[in-house]
């Protein structure tokens, strides 16, 4: 069983993994950066009793963090949990992909882990959506090269931002438009969300394609991305367990080689 933590700019997920891209069980809390590492490891003591979450058949574990405050919190948190030293995400480990960047040590591991997940699964050139606190476009080339990223505004923070500054605005569930031309005001917030960030997809895609000179498959994962893709006109994948299959992949890569 791996245990797999992702440390996101919003929650900390940590899953028990029986199969690749398969969470038997998992928990859920918000991302503070502001605890100390004992503050951490009570609260995810708590947390963990509280939610029975077993630790008796982890014989693995990997780490994934965009929020450097909190990783050695968690590893130590793990350590303590589950008696296993778990790996943490770093663009020099085998990824089962090479990187063609000017800083590759600054690339975020939840980009990592989809791309490495993301190789394995899909053939060609790809550009590859995250829809999590930002939206990130990874692209990788058709021989598994990463070439480099598109960082933009998430849907959430792009929502949390139009209701803070228009005061007519309201704060909307994130669901389904009833029309691309809303006539009432939610409608037309959600028109906007589902269909203008459906076409950044095809857009974006297009233009990669362009640049690269080849076709180039867009898999969207994370968030909101299952309302996202159905707009698209574009052939976009929705794989929502991408990440958690390259958690998997780079701790097969890396326990084989260690």
């Amino acid at each position: 069983m791996l245990l797999t933590v992702d440390i996101g700019n919003t929650n900390v997920v940590m899953g028990l993994m029986p199969q690749r891209g398969q969470l038997a069980s998992h928990i859920r809390f918000p991302t503070d950066k502001r605890r100390t590492v004992e503050e951490f490891m009570e609260s995810f003591e708590a947390l963990v009793a509280m939610q029975h979450f077993d630790f008796s058949s982890v014989d693995g574990a990997i780490v994934s963090s965009v929020v450097p405050e909190l990783t050695d919190s968690v590893v130590a948190s793990v350590h303590a949990m589950a008696g296993k030293d778990p790996m943490v995400v770093r663009h020099d480990m085998n990824l089962g992909f090479s990187i063609d960047m000017d800083t590759p040590e600054r690339l975020g591991a939840d980009m990592i882990a989809d791309a490495a997940g993301a190789v394995n699964d899909y053939d060609g050139a790809l550009a590859i959506y995250d829809m999590g606190t930002a939206t990130t476009c990874s692209v990788v080339s058709a021989d598994k090269v990463y070439m480099g990223s598109i960082i933009m505004p998430g849907v959430v923070i792009s929502q949390d931002a139009l209701t803070a500054k228009a005061s007519q605005l309201p704060f909307i569930k994130f669901e389904q438009p009833k029309h691309l031309i809303g006539r009432e005001t939610v409608d037309c917030m959600r028109s906007g969300m589902v269909y203008g960030n459906a076409a950044i997809i095809d857009g974006l895609t297009a233009r990669i394609a362009d640049e690269l000179g080849e076709p180039v498959t867009a898999v969207v994962t994370g968030g909101v991305s299952k309302l996202i893709v159905p707009a698209c006109r574009g052939a976009a994948v929705h794989d929502p367990d991408l990440l958690l299959k390259g958690l998997w992949d780079l701790h097969e890569l890396n326990s084989v080689s260690a």
